[in-house]
């Protein structure tokens, strides 16, 4: 058995080579030189550089050992090649029985047992990959192996786009051309090498950087930790000893990836919290008619059956509208129209939620009002959301009131209620995703934060606005205001 490679000794065998072929393109000639010291280096039987083309792997350079696979393509279908771009995967390895059927036999009678593969990338997306085959997996002690080959792809496939008289120092070759930010830190924390990538993600330049702290914790090694950086992006840091005295560190940019969960998150969040309104108002008054059918007339189970048929219809809306992203938050602008806030206002409360706990609604709406421009069919959606609001967070009962009115430019409608309250500060905040009142018995009321989100997201796309503030005595007043037919702009109320 071969003995196991000393890491800081392959590190600096690695950048010696690469320097050494820094001053020439990457043309086989370079290639080969790589692969000479590639398999000498691990102790290797063969490597070789495939370049990638559409599914398939074309065999461009070869150790002299396996000269005879140079222009070979292999297909990726159907071969262990495939799981390095078809996956996560930045390197594998496999036997020679999972190696493609072309050169299967011949590996084994170059004795090639096992192989080492790993990508070759380019800032704009693969360029190959680089393997080395062995006599034996080594028991699966391959980790300086891996390194190494690692190392020298990294180093390929800089070779392939820059030109390395540029690559600064002291990190040399191949840490300048790791696509991920690479750090070399001291026992105390401090930075005392720092890549062009650890520079572009973190927008701090080396000079800067040097003798500095990492702006993040140094993960345990063998760990991966994940933060946030100040300039708003997010990085995946990985850690592993250099020498006795130094650490590397190495991280990626997460941040397009915690933003694609976070979207699924809000659209998951906000798509169950819309389509629970007009469910619950379905399944409150269906109950009406099967518990109380006897005790109605024909006039009350005709109302029950066409509150069912509306909101039965804002529901086929809603899931419309979420399918077709077309939703709170979303881009689209959908079309406004005059429509009459008084009866749309007075429909919503008939049809909304009675209180569970006691409250009683009072209502204060003029005979008439002028028409608002808007999305008629959310009104609905936020008054419901409103009164709910009201009735959960004044957990002593009382009073509710609903008033409406207009002035020269708007027409408005207001919820006030005798609850907990919003402190002053906060009058703001309660409008952004998955807040919750910032009090210690507050999570007894539940709820995920997003209803008061999801309002001014509704009132912001029809030129509408909600505020909140403190009411006088104690609770919240909670007011919607929408743009007067034939005015152009609203603001917040005086």
């Amino acid at each position: 058995m071969l003995p196991s490679l000393d890491a800081a000794e392959a590190f600096r065998s690695v950048t010696r080579i690469l320097d050494d072929v820094a001053g020439r393109p990457a043309e086989l000639s370079a290639l080969g030189r790589v692969l000479d010291a590639l398999q000498e280096l691990v102790g290797g039987v063969g490597a070789a550089f495939l370049l990638s083309e559409p599914g398939a792997l074309r065999v461009v350079a070869a150790g002299e050992s396996v000269s005879w696979m140079a222009g070979l393509r292999l297909p990726l279908s159907g071969s262990s090649f495939s799981r390095l771009f078809g996956g996560p995967h930045r390197t594998i390895e496999f036997g020679v029985d999972d190696a493609t059927p072309l050169i299967r036999d011949d590996l084994r009678e170059h004795h090639c047992d096992w192989i080492l593969m790993t990508r070759v990338v380019r800032r704009f997306g693969p360029l190959g990959a680089l393997a080395v085959a062995l006599e034996s997996p080594r028991d699966g002690r391959l980790e300086t192996e891996r390194a190494v080959l690692e190392c020298f792809a990294a180093g390929v496939g800089a070779l392939a786009l820059m030109r390395p008289d540029r690559l600064p120092e002291p990190i040399g070759t191949v840490a300048a051309a790791v696509p991920e930010g690479l750090a070399v830190a001291d026992v105390g924390g401090l930075v005392q090498a720092w890549n062009p990538a650890a520079e572009e993600i973190t927008g701090r330049s080396a000079q800067t950087m040097l003798n500095e702290p990492l702006p993040f914790p140094i993960p345990v090694p063998g760990q991966v930790g994940q933060h946030r950086l100040a300039n708003g992006r997010w990085v995946e840091a990985r850690c592993a000893a250099l020498d006795a005295a130094r650490r590397v560190v190495t991280f990626y940019d997460i941040s397009e990836a915690r933003r694609q969960d976070e979207a699924q998150n809000l659209f998951l969040a906000t798509a169950s919290h819309e389509l629970r309104t007009p469910l619950t108002i379905v399944r409150g008054y269906a109950e009406t008619l099967v518990t109380r059918w006897d005790q109605l007339d024909d006039a009350g189970r005709r109302g029950a059956a066409d509150v069912i048929v509306a909101r039965s219809r804002q529901l086929a809306d809603l899931v419309d509208r979420l399918l077709s992203g077309d939703r709170a938050g979303g881009t689209p602008q959908p079309p406004t129209h005059p429509f009459d806030l008084r009866t749309t206002l007075a429909s919503a409360l008939a049809s909304a939620p009675a209180s569970e706990d006691g409250h009683r609604l009072r209502t204060r709406i003029p005979a008439t009002l002028p028409a608002a421009v808007g999305e008629a069919d959310t009104i609905p959606t936020i008054v419901t959301e409103l009164l709910t609001n009201a009735y959960k967070y004044s957990p002593d009962g009382g009073d509710v009131e609903v008033t409406a009115g207009a002035d020269g430019a708007s027409v408005w409608f207001r919820v006030a209620d005798r609850g907990i309250g919003v402190p002053p500060e906060q009058t703001e905040s309660v409008f952004t995703r998955f807040w919750q009142v910032d009090r210690g018995d507050q999570r007894r009321f539940g709820g995920v934060g997003l209803g008061l989100y999801i309002i001014r997201q509704l009132l912001d796309r029809q030129g509408g606005w909600v505020s909140l503030r403190p009411r006088e005595g104690g609770g919240t007043v909670i007011e919607v205001r929408l743009r007067r037919a034939g005015h152009p702009t609203v603001g917040p109320s005086s």
